[in-house]
């Protein structure tokens, strides 16, 4: 009898482990299935892989800076503003060798671009760390203008629109049924912006895109962590108008889009296609927004050896792809076995977050198909990257102290010396 009343004690105690452990409905409700990683494209990166040289040439500029996700560099590289894990855009001045707090953002600025041709106009994506969010600071794309360090809202409010979990859904430019909002709120029925992780800038200052990895309210650091695992098709790509203030629905139903870069188009008034971070899938789509493809997504690389985060180009029109973290045996075995997925997704964070091990870069051709050098890196440097900006002087590694309780810690700035002697 005694043992009868301690199983069905363990027992209750597993299930109501199991139901106060959930992710939450967003999630659980749309659990990818297995994936098959392709070894090609870790063959690839092997084949280029400067992992020791890597090593050898990064460098720590010792500055009172606290971690930070993303930068944009000034004066032909003499400055840098980078969005702070504090809540602060920091100013770092490299002939002084010195940073300070420029500018307190609402909740915590993420991507961060500069206007086309006007470097005193800034736009940066403000999301939060999801924890301790002040009181009437709501996410949303933002513009700074640099001389008055003011701040203003550009888009708070996006289209409610309801995902196809079954079918992917990219709108071409010519797309009528593309949901819009115009700047007075008409034109279709809207919601506030849960997370604006990354953006993109037209080359002609016309346009700003801008990622959302998911979209429900009142996100935590451990949703972003159940996303990662489940896959689930909660991502978002906007675009946002600077001449009439309209924003439209680029594509939805894809897993968690991150970085977004617009595709070179020499000869052509404006981007016929932008390609995007699929970060927890390990891959990079591209979505054609006119031509011959105009409506339609294509698979640019698939199965990278890491998470790709932020993506920036280089003076060559290279993609610096931030692997915030490698894909690791353990998540590999997950993700092609989606079975254990809702066990996972109920396990303590910290110990999901001590299977990363190893953070890095991989820099790919301007079309993004090709694999031109990797390297990953694990030690004491680098924690998880953000983001790899090129900069006149070398590449600067937003180092995000992912496993650190408190991101707000002072990182210095970590720069890879380019290109390599």
């Amino acid at each position: 009898m005694k043992k009868m009343v301690i199983v069905f004690g363990l027992a209750a105690l597993l299930v109501t482990w199991w139901y106060a452990a959930a992710p939450r409905e967003e999630i659980r409700c749309c659990v990818g299935g297995s994936i098959v990683f392709d070894p090609l494209v870790v063959q690839a990166t092997d084949a280029v892989d400067q992992s020791e040289k890597f090593a050898a040439e990064l460098e720590m500029l010792p500055l009172d800076l606290p971690a930070y996700d993303d930068a944009v560099f000034l004066d032909n590289g003499k400055k840098a503003l980078v969005t702070a894990h504090d809540g602060k855009i920091w100013e770092v001045d490299f002939i002084a060798n010195a940073a300070q707090p420029f500018v307190d953002v609402p909740l915590m600025a993420w991507g961060i671009h500069e206007a086309s041709g006007d470097p005193t106009q800034l736009y940066f994506c403000s999301a939060g760390s999801y924890e301790d969010r002040p009181a009437g600071e709501v996410a949303g794309l933002y513009h700074l203008d640099l001389s008055t360090r003011s701040i203003v809202p550009l888009v708070l409010n996006v289209p409610d629109t309801k995902t196809n979990q079954q079918r992917p859904v990219v709108y071409a430019d010519d797309d009528s049924d593309a949901p819009e909002l115009q700047a007075d709120g008409s034109g279709h029925p809207s919601r506030k912006v849960a997370v604006c992780d990354n953006l993109e800038v037209s080359e002609d200052g016309r346009r700003i895109y801008f990622s959302e990895p998911f979209s429900y309210e009142d996100s935590s650091a451990d949703d972003a962590i159940d996303e990662a695992v489940a896959l689930a098709p909660n991502g978002r790509l906007w675009r946002y108008d600077l001449e009439n203030g309209s924003t439209r629905l680029i594509a939805e139903g894809f897993h968690f889009i991150n970085g977004v870069l617009y595709d070179p188009h020499p000869g052509q008034a404006r981007e016929g296609s932008v390609v995007v971070t699929q970060t927890s899938l390990f891959r990079v789509t591209r979505f054609y927004l006119s031509g011959p493809k105009a409506g339609q997504y294509e698979v640019v690389i698939d199965s990278l050896p890491g998470m790709p985060d932020g993506m920036d180009r280089d003076a060559e029109g290279r993609i610096w792809l931030a692997m915030f973290t490698d894909r690791s045996p353990a998540l590999t075995w997950v993700h092609e076995n989606a079975w254990i997925k809702p066990l996972v997704m109920r396990l303590p964070v910290a110990l999901l977050l001590s299977q990363t091990k190893r953070t890095g870069v991989v820099v790919l051709s301007p079309d993004g198909s090709k694999p031109l050098y990797s390297a990953f890196y694990e030690g004491s440097k680098l924690s998880s990257i953000a983001s790899a900006v090129p900069a006149p002087d070398g590449i600067y590694l937003a180092n995000v102290a992912l496993n650190s309780p408190d991101r707000s810690q002072r990182k210095g700035i970590q720069r890879l010396r380019w290109p390599m002697e």
